[in-house]
């Protein structure tokens, strides 16, 4: 017996098992149970509805060459193998290749087989090896054919590199060609959620005629965890230039196009250009840095009844970046992906890491282009009166009287400060709007918006000295500007009926509601729990478990989009079908043997007066709600008290 008889099972060798069976033993230790014909022809129904195969074809025959002599027909194509990954994902197994081959070649039926195009694998024991090394080259060919019409960062990856390498792999990277085929991973990425945006019924799509997103950033990690930082790249090539014997060197960096995400700590934003140079603290070491990529997700929210559940919060678009680069534009990208849904855009929720910190040229101009309006929190240095125009005063997202009182004005600094408590808060923001110019004509083509007096119009909101013969409403009282407050010289807003406005100079600081007020909050802890919780569901060993990349063993930006796609596409589905789930559920709760259950009222509720909720017992009326006489004894209409 040679031992080429062992390794490809040749006949005349017959091993002795013991205990195990021969499917044990071809499945490594697994029972590979096969998978109903229905959930198959789901999935792969599903694949279809994407479009994602006309595009990868397109895309292929745009980079094809002008003459090509042509090649055998692949073994297994496109839509068995993203059918066979959704399949993975469904079940919560890891997205490794040799998990995906398994699948194909154990766990279809024969007519699965054929919807998918598969021949039938070599069913005997004997050289089951080298048929289970045929099938993983196959399946290995057909994803990574997948991969190469978008990876935009192609390199060798089977090998770690020196520091010198990493360098030349740098300096040999077209950006023509990863601006190319980053749009097509995240058209790839865009058509899955779409798909997965569609499979809801039309009334729960249709929830709302418009879109509203919560977005951020959460961390992926690469299958090769080592780093570099390019701000110390080149004295690293230096210094590996004076080792003589390049044997000695210990082991670099596999992938050159990854990052140093922060955990905890200032992040940067490099733009379109700029070289990300951050690099771990030598001295607190790397507990805060994490080498790896970002998927920016963006989750739909409810900004016309926050928490009312009326849709799954399902993620309706996503990227995938390099850290502490280009995070405006990543955001931008997902704003302008979500109009795919055919849904008016709406509002736009972020934290301070997006619209505090961008400049309004990479993010707000071409998110207000794309129709979303912005909702965020402000930088403690950005609260409070923040400059103006035509004597208007501009604070947290609007254009106030000049007279407005101080306290007003610094309501957010003092509650931050702890020099008032919320309800305190609550009452100057209230207050503060009767201070807000009035929109008299909206903003033009040229963006320019007319504003007036809050004094002045039909509906004066204050009264002011300076407005009093201009005064025509005086049905009910008004906060009155204090004299003390009113400024030495009445700039255009205080001596005309109404001023032009250039709506650029408070681009970076609108917001959809008024900051500060119970709305604003409302809406903007909701959008934020939102996104929150998806993170928290796709990572952190739940089904999907995004962060680890033990269970996506691939390796490159490309590959890992790829595979974060189909997870992100699977979590959707499992939204969809909880949500439809409660639905039902609570549907079922509402009515006992075919009639409405009727909701049991606590006996405090029906016997006394409770003055938390300000409620009475059931049949007893509230005193300030007790009706007039329809008329008195003449017959008139009732007197007025």
């Amino acid at each position: 017996m040679s031992a080429g008889d062992i390794d490809h099972g040749f006949s005349g060798y017959e091993p002795d098992l013991g205990g195990m069976t021969q499917a044990e033993v071809m499945g490594r230790g697994r029972i590979h149970q096969l998978i109903d014909d229905d959930t198959v022809k789901l999935m792969e129904s599903r694949v279809r509805k994407t479009g994602v195969l006309e595009r990868l074809q397109a895309w292929r025959d745009e980079d094809a060459a002008a003459f090509s002599i042509g090649g055998r027909p692949s073994l297994i194509s496109e839509r068995a193998i993203l059918t066979g990954m959704l399949l993975l994902a469904k079940e919560g197994t890891a997205m490794h290749l040799t998990c995906v081959r398994d699948l194909l070649m154990f766990r279809l039926s024969d007519a699965s087989r054929e919807l998918l195009g598969l021949e039938a694998p070599s069913a005997g024991f004997v050289g089951h090896i080298a048929e289970k090394n045929r099938w993983y080259a196959n399946t290995s060919r057909a994803f990574h054919r997948i991969n190469d019409l978008m990876d935009p960062f192609p390199q060798e990856r089977r090998h770690s590199k020196t520091y010198t390498q990493i360098q030349e792999i740098l300096r040999a990277h077209d950006a023509v060609l990863a601006d190319k085929r980053k749009a097509r991973l995240d058209e790839f990425t865009q058509l899955f959620l779409v798909m997965t945006f569609n499979e809801q019924s039309r009334d729960i799509r249709r929830a709302s005629k418009k879109v509203d997103i919560s977005f951020d950033q959460t961390y992926v990690g690469t299958p090769t965890t080592k780093g570099y930082s390019r701000k110390s790249l080149a004295n690293r090539v230096k210094q590996e230039a004076e080792v003589e014997e390049k044997r000695t060197l210990k082991p670099g960096p596999v992938d050159a196009f990854a990052g140093w995400h922060v955990t905890t700590g200032e992040r940067t934003d490099a733009g379109t250009g700029q070289v990300d140079l951050t690099t771990p603290d030598k001295k607190g070491g790397t507990a805060n840095y994490r080498w790896g990529w970002e998927i920016n997700i963006a989750v739909r929210v409810d900004s016309e009844a926050p928490g009312d559940h009326r849709f799954p919060g399902l993620a309706v678009a996503a990227t995938m970046s390099l850290p502490n680069v280009r995070v405006a534009e990543e955001a931008v990208s997902l704003m302008r992906a979500t109009k795919a849904l055919g849904l008016e855009p709406g509002v736009g929720d972020a934290d301070k890491q997006y619209w505090a910190n961008s400049t309004p040229e990479r993010l707000h101009d071409d998110a207000l282009r794309a129709g979303f309006t912005p909702s965020t929190d402000y930088r403690i240095d950005r609260l409070g009166h923040q400059g103006g125009d035509h004597g208007a005063l501009f604070i947290e997202g609007g254009t106030y009287c000049p007279a407005t009182p101080k306290p007003l004005q610094d309501a957010t600094k003092e509650l931050l400060g702890n020099i008032i408590d919320t309800a305190t808060y609550r009452e100057r923001i209230k207050s503060r709007t009767a201070f807000q110019l009035h929109v008299k004509e909206k903003p033009d083509a040229k963006g320019r918006v007319v504003l007036r007096c809050p004094a002045l119009g039909p509906s004066p909101t204050v009264t002011c000295p300076l407005r009093e013969l201009l005064k025509t409403v005086t049905d009910k009282a008004r906060p009155a500007v204090d004299g003390d407050d009113v400024p030495d010289f009445a700039d255009k807003i205080c001596s005309q009926h109404s001023v032009s406005f250039d709506t650029a100079k408070f681009t970076r600081t609108a917001q959809a509601f008024e900051y500060g007020t119970p709305e604003w909050d409302k809406f903007h802890t909701h959008a934020r729990n939102s996104i929150e919780s998806l993170n928290h569901q796709i990572k952190s060993g739940g089904t999907e478990d995004i962060e680890s990349a033990s269970r996506r063993r691939v390796r490159g930006f490309g590959a890992a989009q790829i595979i974060v796609t189909i997870l992100l596409t699977n979590f959707n589905l499992r939204k969809i079908a909880a949500f439809l789930s409660d639905k039902i559920k609570d549907e079922a709760k509402k009515h006992v043997h075919g009639e409405p259950a009727v909701r049991t009222i606590r006996r405090r509720d029906r016997e006394f007066h409770n003055p938390y909720t300000d409620t009475y017992p059931a049949g007893v009326m509230r005193p300030d709600k007790a009706k007039h006489p329809a008329s008195d004894e003449t017959g008139g209409p009732p007197l007025r008290t």
